[in-house]
């Protein structure tokens, strides 16, 4: 059924960008969005890495635009308000999205989660889930990602390792 469909597209999509953010591709992108005008002055063409990694976000955004049309039997105008494409926002924050891989995947996890809790006890679980953004952007800005990052190191298990500036010095900028 479209069920297994968009769960194939989401298993694929995932594997195939994991392999892109650790690939010398995905370490060249990290760099540009640390220092640009650097990694300009490195040799690499940034305006052709940025137009490529544009490219194949606007061909994911269209996959899965065309799997929510099929799920939704036609694609409504209304799912673009700010309260639909605004929480989607909200969730990356929250998931810590900017530091971690996965912190996306537990920003939906959170949102879904919260959103079924506090909704079954109040109707305004929204303002309590806002309420619960601005605590953690003020107090946590890394998000669940920092948070998970943070407990395993407090309870003795080392975090996944930083990649070493001085390993490649000509993408992260090393001496």
């Amino acid at each position: 059924s479209l069920y297994y469909l968009c769960f194939a597209a989401y298993v694929v999509i995932v594997v195939l960008l994991w392999r892109l953010v650790h690939s010398p591709f995905g370490k060249v992108l990290s760099a540009i969005k640390q220092n640009d005008s650097r990694v300009a002055f490195l040799g690499y063409n940034v305006w052709l890495y940025k137009f490529l990694i544009f490219t194949l976000s606007c061909g994911i955004s269209g996959l899965a635009g065309a799997l929510f049309a099929m799920a939704q039997e036609g694609a409504y105008i209304n799912i673009m308000s700010l309260q639909w494409s605004g929480i989607a926002i909200l969730i990356v924050l929250i998931g810590g999205g900017f530091i971690s891989f996965w912190g996306p995947v537990l920003g939906v996890v959170f949102y879904f989660l919260a959103r079924d809790i506090l909704g079954a006890y109040t109707e305004t679980w929204l303002l309590w889930f806002g309420l619960i953004f601005v605590v953690m952007v003020m107090f946590k800005p890394e998000g669940l990602a920092g948070i998970w990052r943070d407990g395993r190191v407090l309870l003795g298990r080392k975090p996944a390792p930083q990649p070493d500036s001085s390993a490649n010095p000509s993408i992260a900028g090393g001496d």
